[in-house]
């Protein structure tokens, strides 16, 4: 199997049988939240379907897999996302079949998807690779395999000589521990590849997301080993070395 980290934007290509590209936290109907908290941003919800469609086209891919919170709003469905929704799906179909695995901004996006659009959010298999969102406590038939996941939005801070960071979004690539899946191990290794956000407002430091981490997958990932890399699949080095870098500059 190959895998490449597509650099025309937070995704991935995998190429076995077919060629995937795989997208996550697309979070459409953002602005309209943001606006509850003093933040009147006018929406990029069009510019962030152009962007897909676009990448669909350069990539060429056979199956577009977005690994959910393709939505923002929760509870329900702002009308802002309901408009921009039916957009976004409506482009896609007209270019690609796709599949949805549900993040816990979801409920309700059923309503907008075809039966064979949507898959369980414990995760399930393409092939070989698991796919999730990451909030779940994954299905014990992802147990041994690569997965993918969203709900994490990493990003990491890259320290010049003179101490300046540049934040960018990165992938996160690891190992988990297996007895997360079951108390008796069985010798399957998991790996985990944790997606960057689609969507340019957010993001969380990966200091934050592994000193409190807040999934079953961010708490079960195996830090001495994991590996950090950027958006076109340049390595950056390991995960400890960053949250080593960030303990140092807040003593």
């Amino acid at each position: 199997m190959n895998i490449d980290l597509y650099p025309a934007g937070p995704g991935v290509l995998v190429e076995e049988e077919q060629r995937i590209l795989f997208l996550a936290d697309i979070h459409m109907g953002i602005e309209h939240e943001l606006q509850k908290y003093g933040f009147h941003i006018r929406s990029r919800g069009q510019e962030r379907i152009t962007r897909i469609c676009d990448l669909i086209t350069e990539a060429s891919p056979d199956l577009l897999i977005m690994l959910g919170d393709i939505k923002h709003r929760v509870p329900g469905t702002s009308y802002q996302e309901f408009f921009e929704l039916q957009h976004l799906f409506s482009s896609l179909r007209k270019r690609i079949p796709f599949i949805i695995t549900p993040g816990n901004h979801d409920p309700g996006i059923e309503e907008f998807l075809k039966p064979d659009e949507i898959r369980k959010k414990e995760g399930s298999l393409i092939g070989s690779l698991g796919i999730l969102h990451g909030h779940t406590h994954p299905d014990m038939d992802l147990m041994g395999h690569l997965l993918l996941c969203g709900h994490h939005h990493p990003v990491v801070s890259l320290p010049d000589q003179v101490g300046v960071a540049l934040k960018t979004p990165c992938y996160v690539l690891g190992e988990l521990d297996s007895h997360m899946f079951s108390d008796t191990y069985d010798g399957s290794s998991t790996r985990v590849l944790m997606v960057p956000s689609c969507n340019e407002l957010t993001g969380y430091g990966i200091e934050k997301t592994f000193r409190s981490p807040f999934s079953p997958l961010s708490r079960s990932l195996i830090i001495e080993t994991a590996e950090i890399l950027l958006p076109d699949g340049t390595y950056a080095g390991e995960l400890t070395s960053y949250l080593a870098y960030d303990q140092h500059i807040s003593a």
